[in-house]
This record gives C-alpha cells, structure tokens and sequence, in this order.
C-alpha cells in the first residue's frame, strides 16, 4: 500500500493543478434553461474574473477532471456504427473558451476554442488523444464530423460538429484509472435539452488560474461572481490541488490503517519471539551452565539461542510468505502500479522480519553467555 502510494503520487494527471481555485454552483432555474444564457454567463464572468489582479485565466465547466461528468453516444460520418447506431459513448464535456488555458492541458494538434465557437457560429468539437487513437487509429480526425446524442430525444438531437483540435489525455475517473475518451464542446453549442437536464442534475464549476496562492483570490473571485449574479450560489470553494489530493484519499486511508496494523503485528511477532526465547533460555538454563563448565564459549553459547531462534523465525516466515502470496490476491483492487506478487515487497517483508527475528534472538541470547556455571551444577 505504500508503493501504491508513491506512485498514485508519480502519476502525472494530464494537467497542471498547481495555482487553480474551483468551485461549483447550481445553475437550475429559468435563467439558464437555454444553451445561450449559460454561454451569456460563462462569457461575462471569465471576462470579469480574468480583469481581477493576478488572475490569468477563468473558465466554466459542467465537470472539472476528477468530478463526475456525463457520457453520451456518437456518430462518426463516414464511419459504420459500432455499437447499435452509434460509433461509441464516450465522456462529454461542454467548456469555456479558457478552459484548457486555465487547466494547463496541452493543444496536440489544430486550435482550441475561441470566441468564433459560439452558439451563432459553426459548431465546433475538440477531443483529447485517446478518442484519437480509439476511433481514427490511422488518421487525422481533425477535420472529421461528428454527430453528438443524433436521436436520443428530439430537444437533444445534436447539429453535425467538425473536429477542430486534439488536447492532451487526462485522467478524468481518478488516478488510479487510464485517461478515458473525452469530447470538448463550447458551453453555447450545447442542445437545449441537454443543458436543462444537466443543470437540474449536476452542480456547473468553474476555474480560475492565479499568479500566486489561489486561496487568497477565493473571496475577489466570489465576490465578482456576485456582482454577475447575486442569485447565483457558490460552494466547494478550493484548490484544485486539495481535489487532487481528495482522489486519492482512499487509498491514502488503507495505507495508514493497514501500515498501522502491519506495525502491530510486527511489535506482537516481536514480543512473541523475545518471550520464546526468553522461556527457553531459563528452562535451558542448566544445561548451558554446564555447557560453559565444560569448557563452551560464549559465542558459541551466542550462537546456540539465535540459531534456535533463527530456525523458528524461518519457519514462521516460509509459511507467512506462502499465504501472503495467495493472500494478498484479495488487495488486487486497492493496488496500482504493482503486483500483488511483487518480489521486491516480498524481499523487503522478509530482510525487515529477519533482522527483527535476530535482535529479540540476540536479547535472550546475550542473557544466556551470563549463566553462572557453579550454581548450574549446584542445582544438578
């Protein structure tokens, strides 16, 4: 658990979190029933929050990475469907002009968003490499038309989009999970009924990108959000780091509870061990007094209890071993980056298990080259 947290910790996540504040609001009501009103919204509040000192950018999103999105089926023109009528159903992502800016996700290839994307004019999409390679392997999808929910319902049915631009993958489900396909559309190209819906059912976020601390900029930001709205509630305020750090939180849990458990066992193996050898040293206690009366050495003595007590320890970790390797087949699903079977763990358990066999072997074993030889053989 712990080397599944160093390399939670290695996972790059497509984006750059450092200097982000985020946070959500609810944009339910009649105001923004309609695609145009969001994208009203969303295009007075990142101008305004981008005029704030020490801002850079500012962007809408219906769901940042590592917060709960929608999926939505396709259709690639030129291409068979797949699945039913469809191509594939992929993650869907409707944004601000200055969302991959404020991220930090790199352009791949062709332009991002800009003001030419609007509700007025062609409708645009951007999708990220890894809907590149899935669905045009062996081509250049900027360019392709792509077909968005084409009759799920008829207040949702989608225009024809064309491809303008490929970003970077990110890893929207978690970093433990590979980055998914995911389409980009302007938040003013939205089908009506898909705005409606996802504003009844999921919080809107937005982001802000600082020059410094963006917790110092959280009240000038939601204050300048009021100013734009003051009906409209915001929550969650918090870096994008802390979000980060929250995707990981379970995993962070298991490795202390189980890094505490595994303590305790050690300490009790400990405790176990030294009380053995501890009992068995004074019940041999004549027997190595008449050792030493005859002539033994002490480091033979020395020799004689940790051998003894190396041999059980050896025991008990053959057999910790084989059922730690089929054992720990149940943590499959808490792990990333390793094996279950992984022989470095394994190797470090044992050298760490022996070296503690060896020094409450050594306690014991010191106590016995102090044996007095004359009251051994009085008591004989």
């Amino acid at each position: 658990m712990i080397r599944t947290f160093l390399a939670l910790h290695s996972v790059q996540p497509g984006f750059q979190p450092a200097s982000v504040l985020t946070m959500n609001s609810s944009l339910a009501g009649k105001k923004y029933e309609l695609a145009t009103g969001v994208e009203r919204l969303a295009i007075e509040l990142t101008r305004r929050l981008e005029s704030i000192p020490g801002v850079q950018f500012a962007t809408y999103a219906l769901a940042l990475p590592l917060q709960i999105g929608p999926d939505l089926p396709f259709t690639i023109a030129g291409k068979p469907p797949h699945d039913g009528p469809y191509n594939g159903d992929e993650q869907y992502r409707p944004i601000g002009w200055h969302y991959f800016q404020t991220l930090g996700i790199p352009l791949k290839r062709g332009r991002l968003f800009d003001d030419r994307d609007k509700s007025t004019g062609p409708w645009t999409l951007i999708i990220n490499e890894a809907m590149a390679r899935k669905y045009w392997p062996k081509e250049n999808p900027v360019g392709a038309t792509v077909m968005i929910g084409k009759g799920i319902a008829p207040e949702m049915d989608d225009r024809p989009r064309e491809v303008i631009g490929i970003v970077g993958d990110v890893r929207e489900a978690g970093l433990d999970q590979d980055p998914p396909p995911v389409m980009y559309i302007p938040v003013g190209q939205e089908p009506d009924g898909l705005v409606a819906l996802g504003n009844r059912v999921l919080p809107s976020s937005w982001a802000v990108r600082t020059m410094g601390d963006p917790v110092t900029m959280a009240h000038a930001v939601q204050q300048e959000i009021l100013r734009v709205d003051p009906d409209l509630p915001v929550a969650r305020v918090m870096p994008m780091n802390r979000i980060l750090a929250q995707s990981i939180a379970r995993q962070n849990f298991n490795m202390i509870l189980l890094t505490i458990f595994g303590a305790i066992a050690l300490l009790l193996a400990a405790i176990g061990i030294y009380g053995v050898m501890s009992y068995t040293v004074e019940q041999r206690a004549s027997e190595i007094g008449i050792r030493i009366a005859l002539g033994a050495g002490r480091g033979s003595i020395l020799r004689l209890v940790i051998m003894q007590g190396l041999l059980l320890g050896a025991i008990g970790l053959t057999t910790g071993l084989a059922a730690a390797f089929g054992l720990t087949r149940l943590m499959s699903s808490l792990l990333y980056g390793i094996q279950t079977t992984d022989v470095p763990t394994f190797a470090t358990v044992a050298v760490v298990l022996a070296v503690l066999v060896t020094v409450a072997c050594y306690l014991p074993a010191h106590r016995a080259t102090r044996v007095d030889p004359i009251r051994a053989l009085r008591y004989e």
